[in-house]
């Protein structure tokens, strides 16, 4: 073989069979696992984009109890689909699913018959769709995602795999009865076994196929990216309190934190008091929220909101810690016993 040529794929079908009984024997339990429908799988991979199973898991059950169906979720108006992600982040992803079950629902309900019918629903892009129609339908598709890109960089030894490269690559790995078990066992393998760093080798049905393992470095694959700064802004939040009451705006439904509740902010300092910043790390920026206690009434539209309304409205992290150190600081009156929420007009 040239000594530039890349070394042929590895014979992967004799290990399909064993990844699947692997899974089988060691996934984790999951409540997305369970009474496995469209819907419940499509929700799944969308709260699990950028985020943890383990922390998506009380995020699931809480929706699944409020939002049971399609049907319940396209009803629903969005404050109420944004207070039930609340804490979990990325909220386009949230506004995104409410979009695509109204779209749904406004067809009769039914879901896309193929993988190109969702990805044209809002938010479910390549992986998604295969995920869904694998998981959901039984289809023979691998699922491409930071856990599966791992794996198969390991696998093929490749520094830079390309996603359609990979899906092709690793199909052999889809067993001829119930091939979905394969596309989930590769998304296991990689979030338990074939870890970022020290990947459990001795632990994984594929060692004995894995080129990067052979090479005796497989935390190397696949080669990291150079990542930019993360660049640091500085915005204030107008701060104006009645008794135990502040005052909210609505953010704009597109852009960052669209459709939550929160204190007004702005670029330029209002004229007050300034108080000590708040910091929040967002994927791609890092934000310091200047609080500054204004005089006078607010301006613009928003509402007053006390505590127990406060707790109902759907608010961003940044807001809660912010209200939270308000609240610490003294500068809130105390709450008296709980009632019903109420909003000042």
């Amino acid at each position: 073989m040239p000594p530039d040529a890349a070394p042929p794929t590895p014979d992967l079908a004799p290990y399909a069979e064993p990844l699947a009984h692997w899974f089988e024997a060691r996934a984790r339990a999951l409540p997305w696992r369970e009474d496995r429908t469209p819907y419940r799988t499509w929700v799944a991979e969308v709260m699990l984009q950028q985020t943890r199973a383990a922390t998506v898991v009380p995020y699931f059950e809480r929706w699944m109890a409020r939002f049971p169906d399609v049907a319940t979720l396209a009803a629903a108006d969005e404050e109420a689909v944004l207070a039930a992600w609340e804490g979990l982040g990325y909220y386009r992803r949230a506004r995104a699913l409410h979009r695509a079950a109204r779209t749904v629902a406004a067809a009769g309900g039914a879901f896309p018959g193929d993988a190109a019918g969702w990805r044209a629903l809002p938010g479910v892009g390549p992986y998604t769709a295969a995920a869904i129609r694998a998981l959901a339908y039984g289809e023979r598709h691998v699922a491409v995602d930071g856990n599966v890109r791992r794996v198969g960089a390991r696998l093929l030894a490749d520094p830079a795999p390309r996603d359609a490269d990979l899906a092709a690559a690793l199909a052999p790995l889809l067993p001829t009865d119930r091939p979905e078990r394969g596309t989930e066992a590769l998304i296991e393998l990689g979030a338990t076994v074939c870890t970022p760093r020290d990947p459990a080798c001795d632990a994984c049905p594929l060692a004995n196929a894995c080129r990067a393992r052979a090479e005796g470095d497989p935390a190397a694959y696949p080669a990291p990216k150079a990542r930019p700064a993360v660049p640091t802004r500085r915005r204030y939040a107008a701060v104006h309190v009645d008794g135990d009451a502040l005052w909210v705006v609505r953010r704009p439904p597109d852009g960052l934190l669209g459709g939550l509740w929160g204190l007004p902010q702005g670029d330029d300092p209002p004229a007050g008091t300034t108080l000590a910043p708040v910091r929040h790390v967002y994927s791609h920026f890092v934000l310091d929220l200047v609080p500054v206690l204004r005089d006078g009434p607010p301006d613009g539209d928003g509402r007053w909101a006390d505590p127990d309304a406060r707790a109902q409205l759907p608010f961003s992290g940044v807001d809660r810690t912010l209200v939270a150190r308000l609240e610490a600081d003294g500068h809130l009156a105390s709450a008296g016993p709980a009632g019903p929420a109420t909003l000042r007009p």
